[in-house]
């Protein structure tokens, strides 16, 4: 259903109804920034990116050839466009990811996850999302939060199925390791 809509409003679009583009931006500018934000980690260059993505996917709407759902296309676009911008703001993330992954994980884990309200887990989920490197992070975001299939994930981020599969695996222990870290240290502080 929304990839006909979606076909609808690009047909539009291409028509030169620039409503329907606008249409389109109101549909998935809330997951674009979400999968750049997770990419990025600043809420302005997250916007910029996504903004700059929706320009390109403008342009090159009519480029689009519908063999995919139009999100995968859009995504593929916002996913490169991130990246780029990670890598041109040059931002030393290797230091935290080292130390997280070299850290041991705590022995003794309270689930408070179990105890907090569900604002204070999406909190928490964030807190632990940015805490991984960026394309475990946008991995995770693409697959649980955007459900999009391997197969999609493949073609929006041009890596392979085994290494997206990695990064899941790797993601969800990174992820389990942060939440342990992150609660943990909310216990502490309530103490």
């Amino acid at each position: 259903m929304h990839f006909k809509e979606d076909l609808h409003y690009i047909e539009e679009t291409l028509k030169g109804n620039l409503n329907a583009f606008g249409q389109l931006i109101q549909k998935h500018e809330k997951y674009a920034f979400t999968l750049s934000y997770r990419i990025l980690r600043n809420h302005e260059e997250a916007e910029e990116a996504t903004q700059d993505a929706f320009m390109k996917a403008y342009s090159a709407l009519k480029t689009f050839e519908r063999k995919s759902k139009f999100t995968t296309w859009l995504y593929k676009i916002v996913y490169h466009e991130s990246l780029g911008r990670l890598r041109k703001s040059k931002k030393d993330m290797i230091e935290l990811d080292l130390i997280l992954e070299t850290e041991e994980a705590p022995t003794e884990f309270v689930n408070g996850l179990n105890l907090l309200h569900n604002q204070e887990r999406k909190q928490l989920i964030k807190k632990a999302l940015n805490n991984l490197k960026p394309t475990e992070s946008a991995v995770l975001t693409l697959f649980y939060l955007e459900e999009q299939s391997i197969k999609e994930i493949e073609q929006i981020t041009d890596l392979t199925e085994s290494h997206i599969k990695i990064l899941l695996h790797r993601g969800r222990k990174n992820m389990l390791s942060s939440l342990q870290k992150i609660t943990k240290q909310e216990l502490i502080n309530l103490l």
